[in-house]
Parts: structure tokens; C-alpha cells; sequence
């Protein structure tokens, strides 16, 4: 993904916290945030969105007591802080519009066309939060995100704007939100590289989660302050002069950690209070890349360096494009200090993230960020709910590390990957069919810890015969390679079960001496409920049903089916009771000339379909005992047919249609249009007696002026 350059906030105590002055004028901070960041795009479509929202909210409040208004216009100040592009915005106005007014996204596509797109992805996840699961209220929003990565920022400006009222539920209701921002959203805006989002999130979630051990650390925290602020300052003063004497401009800050992540190295790594300058950080900020290595030793030679805790993220960006030299180092009195190393430009891109670089549009080739997709395809793959928060919090969560193919190309792993969970990240056959690895040219395990840097290729076998095993699941940690290889083991096992079954339903039936062929055994296991031929070898094989049940089925359809006939439409059906009710399939309306097949449905007859019928081909995967064999043995009848012409919009359009079927002599039935621009596609259904009369309406209407194509729905 291209880095953009960022322009700074405007200056304010937080995303969206400035105050409209004009009472009757509330959108102003939005307008002047957005075009801060961007001068030169227009702000009319957004006061658009803004009338439209005010106008449909009007009325409506929140728990707060507030008006409902105020949410989305805090959502879409927070993204225009956050310096996001114009359609985003307007997303932020709109994106409650749909869920909870009249207004439908119909209106919304025709008013704003783009805009809508992510008002629908937002707008579904609300409904499905409100219904199902919240794991899958996330598997959605991935899912969403792969097909637009803003859907997932304006999810997070939601979150956060909800999050500052969460004063006004109840605690418990309070605690469960604030735990599932943390776990999820949390680390989800630290993927997109939102620093100033995640950073109040945590905050936020950390207070409502345990406000009793939230007031101890601030009070902690509060405590020591003095000694705190007094060695920071010294130590900062030192960086900078030693700094300044090699002749390099920085500009030098401190930080404090945050309650959270303070919270997180008391109780969670069991760190002691008491080093309370390991929750303070130095923060150097020079003019280029090159500067910054050059800072790096020199802070180095004046102080020594904590062993394992320097990480280089300039030659290494993170996932998420995060940039910025990272070091420990033992500062006077012997006390630990962390320093962060960066650019200007690799400040702004952590403070504010995807939400002000993704420039949309601009190139055919911009998609959602690599893990999007990444964790999108796993999580399309996860068939039990429960798995999913867990997965996904594990790879949201987890500190990444970059891998190089031998190509040169990098592949981001959670930290402990192994050379297995690699080669499912490839591809999935590769993972399938590896048995060994080389790490940096050195023959390894499969289960071998990599680190980040490591140069991984793949030995994979070309006989077949190797594959996943049990054991790969105690050491793979993605997602994806534990999903994959109980997908395979669960096939392997499916399939040495349904070809025992199918062995020994033979056997028996050869044994036996019961005749049967692979459409009465096709009968059989579509009587008995099965939907396949290889479901039944399964259950047979699982001794969920016996050999004596299948063979008296196999008896039975063997005993029926002599064919059926309809004078009414020229068809012969085979395969069923004589005298069986035969209808014309209503979605694709067969007429002599298509291939067709029958389909035998639970209480009114067999319905014939055009073999081209999607609705045909989905039935016949799912239920192929159904299926029979069709055939037309003339072409008069009673037939009915959907035709849909395309033509330029003009006047008396319609009537001249209307006229052209009129004069091949058939009876229509109904007609509808669909008006774009400037076409029109009109939908005419009549009935026929023959193939040729159809052909007739056809030439007939492709006569008619401004006619660009004709052809039968269904057909």
C-alpha cells in the first residue's frame, strides 16, 4: 500500500471533542476538520448527508437523553479528525439512517451512490449484533472489510463515540461492551494502525472492565508522580545533548504508558510497581530514516542496551505500516527506559492510520490490507461459531513477525509460528503436502519456532501418500493451518469410512444375490434420506444404517417407476409412478428445444426444469435422488414464456411492444419495466402453443425501434 503524507489534527483535547459555537449550525467542526485535511474536495455532499440525517433522526434520542442526532455527528467528526476521505464521512452522518428511520438504502444509493455501500456494511452488522451471535456479528465485519477495509473504520468510530457514553448503562451491560472491545476492536484498530483509536479504546474498556483496579493504578500512578516526571525529565535532557553534539535535530518528548498498559505489566507479567520508570518512555523524533539509525547508536554507545529488547520496525514495517526503532536501555541509576526512534511522518501514520492514507479508487489494484483478506478466508472457513472469537482474538492480538519466501516475498505470522503454519499461509496444498523445511538454508522441522527475518522453503512430497496428521495440531498456531488440517482429517476420515460402507453394502448385496444397478441405489438413499450416494456409503460405513435397510430400499424402487406422461405440455417423465402430476418448473419455464430434467418434489408431483436452471442445478447437488430423466415428445402445448427486451427510452415505447407481441397471436399475461438512464428493460410473460410462435414474438419485438436485445428469462 502507497504511503500518503498526513497533515496534523487541528489542534483539540480529543477525536471529534470540538464544539460547534453556532448553535444552529452543529456540523461546522465536521466541515472544518475535513477540509484541513483535505483543501481541495468539496464539503456540499456532506452538508447533503447532514440535512438527510437530521431530517430522518429528528425525534429520536439516545439512553443518554440526548438527540439521536448527536451520535452520528460525533461519529463523523471523530473521521474527519482522523483525516478520512469524503464518502467515510458521510458514512459516519448516515450510517443509522437506514437501521433506524424510513429512510431505505434504495434512497441512500440514489442520493449518494458510493456513501451507500458503507452504510450497508455497517448497517448489517448493527442487525446482525441485535439477532446473532457476536462472533458472528465479527465474522461479518471481516468479511465486510475484505470488500471495503472503511466499513471497518467507520465500525471503530462508532465503537469509540459509543464507548465515551457508556457512563449511561447499566455495569454489567457497561463491562460485557468493554470486553469485547478489548478483546476485538481494541486490536483490530491497532491493525489498521488507528494508535489515537486503540489508545482511548483501551482506556475506555479498562475502566468499565475493572473500575476498581482502574482507580488503583491511576491512584498509583498519581502517587509518583513527582519522582516519575523529575527522572523523565533529566533523561530526556540527556538524549537530547547527546544528540545535539553530533549534530542531529530532535525533537525529544515523554510518554507515559497508558493506565492499561501499566495494568496489563503489574497483574498480567507480574511485573513490580516499584520500577516505576519502566512505565515511562522517551520518544525521539528526527528528520529522516537514516537519522534515525544514526540517534540509535548513538543513545546506544552513551547507555547500555537492554539484551532482546530492541526490535527494528524501519527495515521491518509491521502489517499495518507502523515504522519506528524500538530500544531499552539501562539510563541512569540503572533504571529501564524504552525509546521509540522515529520519523515525523512515521508519528502521524501510528497516530492516525489507514483511515487517513487509504486513498480509494485512485488505482485498480487498491484492496483491503493483506491480513484482511488473510484472516477473512479463514474466518469464511470456520463452520463452528465458538471457534471464532477465540481465533480471531489470537490472531488479532498476537505481536506479528515477517517471513520471506525464497522468492523474496513476505508472509506476516503471529509470534511462535512454525514452518507448518508458513506453508499454509502459501497455500493450502503446499501446507497439505509439506514434510520438511529449510530456515535460512538449514534443513529444520516442520514445528521449528521462526523468528522475524527467517527465510522459510517448503519440502513438499509429490507421491500423495504423506498428508496432515493429528500430531500437526499440538504445534500449528494460525487459524488457518489448524482450520485446514481438521478439514482434512475430517475428510480422510468421512472417505475411508463411506469406502468401507460402500465395500460392504457390495459384498452383501452380491452375496445375496439382489440385483441393482446406480440409479436404484441413487433411489435407495434418496428414500431412505440421504441427500448423496456417498452419504449413504458413510452411514453405512458408521453402522448408522445396515445393509438389510439399503438393499430393501434398493427392492422397493426397483418395484416402481415405470414413467409418467402430460398431454397438457408434451413431456415424458421416467423414473416415476404412471399418472404422477406433471407441472412446468415457474422459474425457468421450459419450452420444446431446452434440455430438460424432472425434479420429484415431497407433495405436488415432478416439476420440469431447464437443465440450465440455476435453481435446477442447486436442487440436483443438494438432492440427486430427486432427479429424473425429461424428455418432450412434441412441441405443441401449453407453454408460457418471460421475455426481456432492452431498449433506448423513448415515448410510446411500451404501446409498440405491447402491439409487436399482440401480432404474433399469443396472450400476455403480465408486463413490468425497469427504467436506467436512459434504457429500459421491460419484462412481457405470455402463453404459446409451439416453439415457433415463440420465435415469432422474438423477431417480432426485435423490429421494433431502439431495441438493443431480446431474450428469454430462463431460457
Amino acid at each position: 500500500m502507497k504511503k500518503l503524507p498526513i497533515k496534523s489534527l487541528p489542534p483539540s483535547k480529543a477525536l471529534g471533542a470540538e464544539i460547534s459555537q453556532d448553535p444552529f449550525d452543529l456540523l461546522a467542526p465536521v466541515l472544518k476538520s475535513f477540509s484541513f485535511h483535505h483543501p481541495k474536495d468539496e464539503v456540499g455532499p456532506i452538508e447533503e448527508a447532514w440535512k438527510v440525517a437530521k431530517e430522518k433522526h429528528e425525534g429520536q434520542f439516545r439512553a443518554s437523553g440526548e438527540p439521536y442526532i448527536s451520535h452520528p455527528l460525533g461519529v463523523a467528526q471523530i473521521l474527519a479528525d482522523l483525516g478520512s476521505d469524503r464518502q467515510v464521512v458521510m458514512a459516519g452522518l448516515l450510517h443509522d439512517t437506514v437501521e433506524d428511520t424510513d429512510y431505505s438504502l434504495e434512497e441512500c444509493r440514489r442520493q449518494f451512490g458510493e456513501t451507500a455501500s458503507l452504510v450497508e456494511g455497517v448497517t448489517k452488522l448493527s442487525l446482525i449484533s441485535k439477532e446473532l451471535s457476536n462472533a458472528e456479528t465479527i465474522r461479518k465485519l471481516i468479511l465486510a472489510m475484505q470488500q471495503d477495509v472503511r466499513v471497518g473504520v467507520v465500525k471503530l468510530a462508532d465503537r469509540l463515540y459509543n464507548a465515551r457514553t457508556w457512563r449511561f448503562m447499566p455495569p454489567k451491560k457497561a463491562a460485557k461492551k468493554a470486553g469485547e472491545t478489548l478483546d476485538i476492536y481494541v486490536p483490530l484498530a491497532d491493525r489498521l494502525g488507528m494508535g489515537i483509536v486503540k489508545s482511548e479504546l483501551e482506556e475506555l474498556s479498562f475502566k468499565y472492565l475493572d473500575p476498581k483496579i482502574y482507580k488503583k493504578v491511576v491512584e498509583m500512578v498519581g502517587a509518583r508522580a513527582g519522582v516519575r516526571d523529575e527522572y523523565l525529565e533529566k533523561m530526556m535532557g540527556e538524549v537530547k545533548a547527546s544528540l545535539k553534539s553530533y549534530g542531529i535535530k530532535a525533537k525529544i518528548t515523554g510518554r507515559l504508558k497508558s493506565y492499561f498498559s501499566i495494568y496489563r505489566k503489574i497483574v498480567l507479567l507480574k511485573k513490580n510497581f516499584d520500577r516505576i520508570y519502566d512505565f515511562v518512555g522517551i520518544r525521539v523524533v528526527v528528520d529522516s530514516p537514516q537519522n534515525c539509525y544514526r540517534a540509535l547508536g548513538i543513545i546506544h554507545e552513551k547507555w547500555l542496551p537492554v539484551p532482546g529488547r530492541f526490535k527494528d520496525y524501519i527495515a521491518m514495517p509491521k502489517s499495518n505500516l507502523y515504522q519506528a526503532l524500538h530500544t531499552t536501555i539501562l539510563g541512569d541509576g540503572g533504571q529501564e527506559i524504552e525509546i521509540q526512534i522515529r520519523t515525523e511522518e512515521m508519528h502521524k501514520e501510528d497516530e492516525y492510520g489507514i483511515a487517513a492514507h487509504w486513498k480509494y479508487k485512485e488505482k485498480e489494484d487498491f484492496g483491503s490490507p493483506e491480513w484482511v483478506g488473510r484472516m477473512a478466508n479463514w474466518v469464511k472457513d470456520l463452520q463452528d461459531p465458538s471457534e471464532i472469537l477465540p481465533a480471531l482474538k489470537s490472531d488479532l492480538t498476537s505481536e506479528e513477525i515477517s517471513i520471506f519466501t525464497p522468492k523474496g516475498e513476505t508472509i506476516f505470522l503471529p509470534e511462535g509460528a512454525c514452518p507448518l503454519d508458513f506453508a499454509y499461509a502459501v497455500h493450502t496444498e503446499i501446507g497439505n503436502r509439506a514434510v520438511g523445511a529449510k530456515i535460512n538454508g538449514i534443513p529444520s522441522s516442520l514445528s521449528s519456532k521462526l523468528k522475524s527475518g527467517d527465510c522459510v522453503e517448503i519440502l513438499t512430497s509429490q507421491s500423495g501418500s504423506s498428508g496432515p496428521s493429528y500430531e500437526w495440531l499440538s504445534f500449528v498456531i494460525t487459524p488457518k493451518a489448524k482450520n485446514k488440517i481438521k478439514r482434512f482429517l475430517s475428510q480422510e476420515k468421512n472417505l475411508e469410512a463411506a469406502q468401507k460402507g460402500k465395500k460392504a453394502l457390495m459384498a452383501y448385496m452380491l452375496d445375496r444375490g439382489i440385483p441393482f444397478s446406480l440409479p436404484s441405489l441413487v433411489h435407495a438413499s434418496s428414500a431412505l434420506g440421504f441427500s448423496t450416494l456417498q452419504q449413504l456409503y458413510y452411514a453405512v460405513g458408521n453402522g448408522k444404517i445396515s445393509c438389510f435397510a439399503v438393499s430393501r430400499a434398493v427392492f422397493r424402487s426397483k418395484a416402481s417407476g415405470e414413467g409418467s406422461e402430460s398431454e397438457k405440455y408434451s413431456v415424458t417423465v421416467k423414473g416415476v409412478e404412471k399418472g404422477e402430476r406433471i407441472e412446468l418448473a415457474r422459474c425457468c419455464k421450459p419450452v420444446p428445444g431446452d434440455q430438460i430434467a424432472g425434479f420429484i418434489t415431497n407433495f405436488r408431483g415432478v416439476r420440469i426444469h431447464s437443465t440450465r436452471c440455476p435453481d435446477f442445478v442447486r436442487l440436483s447437488e443438494e438432492n440427486p435422488g430427486k432427479i429424473v430423466d425429461a424428455q418432450w415428445k412434441g412441441e405443441k402445448g401449453e407453454f408460457e414464456a418471460e421475455i426481456e427486451v432492452l431498449a433506448l427510452d423513448r415515448q410510446a415505447l411500451l404501446v409498440d411492444l405491447s402491439l409487436a407481441i399482440s401480432n404474433a397471436c399469443v396472450d400476455l399475461s403480465s408486463s413490468r419495466q425497469k427504467v436506467a438512464a436512459n434504457l429500459v428493460s421491460a419484462y412481457f410473460s405470455f402463453k404459446f402453443r409451439d416453439f415457433p410462435q415463440l420465435e415469432l414474438v422474438i423477431k417480432s419485438l426485435e423490429q421494433v425501434e431502439g431495441v438493443i436485445g431480446v431474450k428469454r428469462v430462463g431460457g
